[in-house]
């Protein structure tokens, strides 16, 4: 059977990446590389009828006949078409939103950044994309049918990017066959034409129809909440929020008695953010140095394993990604290409000088920690050594940002950056989060607008205006992604607790980060399982079943002091 789940699961695999071609270029599965994905209501309505079908075979599968990693990914499966079925059926965020310049960009990102395939082959793919963009972008119209006002001035942002992106393909180098710079020409200029018609629809027709009530009802947000498996309701959540604002903030207080005479704690962050690079080209030197320096202390402390030939660059983010990112993001390299070269980037913003106060130095140490070394890119690199075909679809949040958040302060206790200004970054770091989590909640519940989740953020945290209204923007974008940073690393702190109870003295971090790193980037209840194997495998012991919620453990450890 185990062929025979092996192949099944290949299937799946190969099915759900021809949904969305321009995952899998992301992932280096290129057998789609020279398509767009098809916006139609009929190929929506078709992908959510084969996601019933493929539940049904999924769940006829006898566990009995598949090995213990073959059950995880069975069940992993059933999670993922299950919530798959649910956005295409019930959450239909394609009706609220104008994505197709999204779609656009990250279609044309991936092959364009990466040095895999060849050029002429990547050139050939992105000019058959780009003829594709005119029939993309007219259909996706036709989808939009409830536009919400927030997510679509959103879009029209990252619209405005793609017409350069698009011109800048012929820049990358002349195809081998002439015929393809020819067509590519060709299809650059209508391309851009059929943006910028695109842009102006969303500019006069969209955004004038759109509503200002938040998308996402909060029964939607509790379903999507429960189906993710975060392991919290709204309310449990909203309360380990606000719970774990006030230890911050009290913590964040006693940190500031010691950096400045006042002891006043936005004094103390005004010291921390005044230290900065001169210039963004500075900044992005000052990146790239404290990534290496975060490299080795992973080594050198033996935290966690590298895989072998992995490699970091740290870039500026690309145009029409920087209304989405305001300050870093990070794509690790595509599964299925021999490169392990993932990208760490960084945004400038040249209309805003004060935005270098968000790059002070003790920040940059602090975000090189969460997006390098040991964070997302490590793990990303990590994840992509699972020979399993069902765990490269999964890059589920709450395990993928809560170990990037789960690191910043592990890396401190281990004595990275363990100064005072070095613990006030990465409790302001993690302010940072749980409001995020509490805007995110309130958003959903009605009980805050985008503009008052800015103003908390720019209050709380100490944060340039620009930079809060679009991490507020943000949490209206991405219904129950910004809550996972700080749920995941209470989750990822509670198995650790588990974990070190039953092996008593012989508990490493290496053991128990390496057990999750190569387990791959699931939902929580899923890294417990595998880690459970890993326990098994290495020491012959059982992990028992866990003995508490995680509200039940967030309170517990808040009444202790916080995390």
């Amino acid at each position: 059977m185990v062929s025979d789940f092996q192949d099944i699961s290949k299937s799946l695999m190969d099915e759900y990446l021809r949904w969305d071609p321009s995952f899998a270029t992301q992932v280096g599965w290129h057998k789609y590389d020279h398509v767009l994905r098809d916006p139609r209501r009929i190929a929506i309505a078709r992908q959510t009828e084969r996601c019933s079908e493929i539940l049904r075979s999924l769940k006829r599968i006898d566990p009995g006949s598949l090995s213990r990693e073959e059950v995880i990914d069975r069940d992993l499966a059933i999670y993922l078409f299950e919530l798959k079925r649910y956005e295409m059926e019930d959450l239909r965020i394609y009706e609220r939103e104008a994505l197709a310049c999204e779609e656009i960009g990250y279609s044309l990102f991936f092959l364009s950044s990466r040095d895999v395939p060849s050029l002429d082959i990547r050139l050939e793919s992105m000019t058959s994309r780009i003829e594709m963009i005119p029939a993309l972008l007219a259909y996706s119209r036709e989808l939009v049918t409830r536009p919400y006002r927030v997510w679509n001035e959103a879009a029209q942002e990252v619209g405005k990017e793609i017409p350069g992106l698009i011109k800048s393909i012929q820049s990358l180098g002349t195809p081998k066959d002439p015929s393809v710079a020819t067509r590519l020409k060709k299809a650059t200029t209508a391309a851009v034409a059929a943006v910028e018609e695109y842009n102006n629809w969303i500019s006069e027709d969209v955004i004038p129809s759109s509503s200002d009530e938040y998308a996402v009802a909060s029964h939607e947000y509790a379903s999507l909440l429960e189906k993710k498996c975060y392991g919290v309701s709204m309310d449990e959540a909203l309360m380990i929020g606000e719970t774990y604002l006030k230890l911050s903030r009290t913590k964040m207080a006693t940190i500031a008695k010691r950096i400045v005479p006042s002891g006043v704690i936005a004094e103390a962050l005004e010291k921390m953010k005044s230290d900065h690079p001169p210039t963004f080209k500075a900044a992005l030197d000052e990146y790239r140095d404290s990534a290496q320096k975060a490299r080795s202390y992973v080594i050198e402390h033996d935290l966690a394993t590298l895989p072998p030939n992995e490699k970091l660059i740290v870039t500026e983010t690309p145009q029409f990604m920087r209304p989405m990112f305001a300050y870093a993001g990070q794509f690790e390299p595509g599964k299925f290409d021999e490169s392990r070269t993932g990208f760490f980037l960084v945004t400038p913003d040249e209309t805003n000088p004060g935005i270098l106060r968000e790059h002070s130095r003790a920040g940059i140490v602090n975000t090189t920690v969460h997006e390098g070394y040991p964070g997302h890119h490590m793990q990303g690199i990590c994840s992509n050594t699972h020979p399993s075909y069902i765990r490269i679809l999964i890059q589920s949040p709450d395990f993928g940002e809560g170990w990037g958040l789960y690191v910043e302060d592990m890396m401190r206790a281990s004595g990275y950056s363990d100064d005072d200004l070095g613990k006030l970054t990465i409790l302001n770091d993690m302010l940072f989060r749980i409001c995020r989590l509490i805007v995110e909640i309130r958003l959903a519940k009605g009980e805050m607008t985008v503009a008052e989740g800015a103003d908390m953020l720019a209050k709380e945290c100490s944060m340039d205006v620009n930079a809060s209204m679009i991490e507020a923007r943000n949490c209206a974008m991405t219904p129950t992604y910004y809550c996972s940073y700080f749920l995941g690393k209470l989750a990822i702190l509670q198995l650790r607790e588990d974990v070190k109870e039953v092996l008593g003295g012989r508990f490493s971090l290496k053991f128990f980060h390496d057990a999750l790193l190569y387990t791959g980037c699931l939902p929580m209840p899923f890294m417990r399982r595998g880690v459970a194997l890993r326990l098994k495998e290495q020491h012959g012991l059982e992990l028992p079943p866990q003995k508490e919620t995680l509200y039940e453990y967030a309170m517990r450890i808040a009444a202790r002091d916080g995390p």
